[in-house]
């Protein structure tokens, strides 16, 4: 039974809808509200039903123990109430968001993954909740570029040749991934559209957690930008990269890569044949 998002703010929050305006993010609806009682908010709301808000508002309650992330107000298998985040430009939020991915990053655990599975974009991203899992080689390739690999290949955007080649990639992870990796909190799907620059600092948004490699973190940084060489320079200053950081950098992008691939399709298949080579060059 569809619930109506008046009737869950209602329920939730004890007020009625004065404005609704809708603010396109692609997977949910979205809606700029304001309150009888005054108050501006921002909600997620899906018809049917599903843990994915509820998930959501338990990775920014998470997060939001070390960055700023928007207040979670309430939730349901419905919806997610948060905080209206007013966005404004401040060049310092730069600086500011690498020292506040660096203790993020400190946050750790004993296993690779997380809790419950959850999506990346509009795919699904197994965490191995159950599994326990402590070596970073066979989480990364078995619950993140395997299942990205045989997805793509499932969806027809791979043919023989590139199938063989990515299946090859599994043969460079020792090489590469020669180093002591203790699982780090994860922000999951860091890009410029996940980051808000506030007069309170950069807010993060529309998270993906999991406990893994930090390195990863950085890939859609690279990939599509918005970032400057202060977030990285005082990154660096608050935790040191590991050696190979730049031999890794194509292998953590073709995570996202193939997954772009997997969402919206053949435009992003050079981007993945070119990870692939870079990692056979290296």
């Amino acid at each position: 039974m569809t619930v109506p998002l008046e009737t869950l703010i209602e329920q939730h929050l004890n007020h009625s809808i004065i404005s609704k305006n809708s603010i396109g993010t692609g997977i949910f609806e979205a809606y700029k509200i304001t309150l009888s009682n005054g108050q501006t908010y921002f909600v997620k709301y899906q018809s049917t039903s599903s843990q994915q808000l509820i998930n959501e508002a338990n990775m920014l309650r998470m997060l939001g123990g070390t960055i700023y992330t928007p207040k979670v107000l309430a939730n349901c298998k419905h919806c997610l109430i948060l905080e209206w985040i007013e966005e404004r430009f401040k060049q310092s939020n730069q600086a500011q968001l690498g020292r506040d991915l660096a203790s993020l990053h400190r946050i750790t655990q004993d296993y690779y993954g997380f809790n419950v599975d959850n999506h990346i974009g509009t795919t699904p991203q197994l965490n191995a909740s159950d599994k326990h899992i402590n070596n970073w080689i066979d989480f990364f390739w078995n619950y993140r570029l395997l299942f990205q690999i045989n997805l793509a290949n499932t969806n027809g955007h791979l043919n023989r040749v590139d199938y063989q080649s990515l299946m090859a990639v599994k043969d460079t992870l020792p090489s590469l991934i020669d180093i002591d990796i203790t699982p780090a909190l994860l922000h999951g799907d860091l890009w410029s559209g996940n980051v808000m620059s506030t007069d309170s600092g950069p807010c993060f948004i529309d998270p993906a957690c999991y406990f893994g490699h930090r390195e990863i973190d950085f890939s859609l940084t690279f990939m599509f930008g918005g970032f400057t060489e202060e977030f990285y320079s005082t990154y660096e200053q608050e935790f040191p990269f590991d050696q190979g950081f730049e031999q890794r950098k194509p292998l953590y992008m073709l995570y996202h890569y193939l997954n772009h691939l997997n969402i919206f399709g053949s435009g992003y298949h050079a981007n993945v044949m070119n990870c692939v080579s870079q990692l056979k060059a290296s």
